[in-house]
């Protein structure tokens, strides 16, 4: 009796360690969720006069994570860009507001596990939504409107590279809280007709960007082939 009441307790000990491990090695490979933050934008090229102004990015994002390093994901943001321009004649504000859906491969650090930090670059582009000057002022020269819907001034499609780091903790139960930093440079010229700071042909995006996001698992987990 003994013998089978040993027999039947290694039995269960056996199964229960098992589903343990089988839990603890599993993945799922696509999570979706939110995602908030801040952009610090900016244009490179034919710039001057012009500096950093802080905007609001937020959206979604769909992530695929495959059983070894490497992923994919898609954003689509609600992404507040442009500069604040201070030259001779005119001071203002630009603000260009666009619909981002960047496409990244991500390589990850870590096969599995609760942290898994990742670094990713691809492309991303641009749908212009609207255009308007603020916080206008004007130092010399002709009496214009500063403050104005500038909406045609830009291209209505700007293409560019991102790139950059997310980190990425598990939060629960298929749930992961995620911190983005990034860095998307404008491949495209941004400008269709002179604004108050002149025919700028040279004019492209340089946006700083740091959200939050929350994932949360879509569709079964698989199991990882790795233990570290």
């Amino acid at each position: 009796m003994f013998r089978t009441i040993l027999l039947r307790s290694t039995t269960l000990s056996l199964l229960f360690i098992s589903c343990c491990l089988s839990g603890s090695f599993a993945q799922q490979r696509f999570s979706a969720g939110p995602r908030l933050g801040l952009n610090m934008s900016n244009y490179w090229g034919n710039a001057d006069n012009m500096s950093f102004k802080p905007g609001v990015v937020a959206g979604a994002f769909l992530m695929y994570s495959s059983l070894n390093h490497f992923g994919i994901s898609a954003d689509v943001l609600y992404s507040q860009r442009g500069t604040k321009y201070a030259g001779n004649q005119y001071r203002f504000t630009q603000h260009v507001n666009y619909l981002e859906i960047p496409v990244v491969a991500r390589y990850f650090l870590t096969l599995s596990g609760n942290f898994r930090p990742n670094l990713f670059v691809g492309p991303s582009l641009g749908i212009k939504l609207n255009a308007k000057r603020t916080n206008g002022e004007i130092i010399s020269g002709p009496n214009t409107a500063v403050n104005a819907d500038n909406t045609g001034d830009f291209h209505d499609l700007d293409l560019g590279a991102t790139g950059g780091v997310q980190l990425n903790w598990g939060a629960g139960p298929r749930q992961r809280f995620l911190l983005d930093a990034r860095y998307t440079l404008g491949l495209s010229n941004v400008q269709r007709l002179p604004n108050l700071w002149g025919a700028n042909k040279n004019l492209q995006n340089s946006v700083i960007t740091v959200t939050l996001g929350y994932g949360f698992g879509v569709g079964r987990d698989f199991p990882s082939r790795y233990r570290k």
